[in-house]
């Protein structure tokens, strides 16, 4: 009990820990990305038909959340990461040439 009460007592004493600008960006890319694009819509990259599959939560490597926050996959199988503006919503999935 000592223990859990040294570690509480150490852990607070450094005060509240407030996110970095990077972090709140990164929050904010990835809330305005899962709302213009859910898991599982049809889109169109550069307009080639793609499903997004996943989102990006990298902090760092050569795709990071910041600019590339959608992984889709492509109709041919090739994954993807994506900029915001690269992806379009198909107008009609069905449609669209596979």
């Amino acid at each position: 009990m000592p223990l859990k009460i040294a570690y509480s007592n150490a852990a607070g004493s450094f005060g509240p820990r407030y996110p970095d600008g990077q972090t709140l960006m990164r929050k904010r890319t990835l809330r305005q990305t899962a709302k213009l694009f859910k898991v599982g819509t049809e889109v169109l990259l550069n307009s080639a038909p793609a499903t997004v599959i996943a989102y990006n939560i990298a902090e760092f490597g050569r795709w990071i959340s910041t600019s590339h926050p959608v992984l889709v996959r492509m109709h041919t199988g090739e994954l993807q990461y994506c900029r915001l503006n690269d992806l379009h919503i198909a107008e009609n999935p069905s449609r669209q040439p596979h």
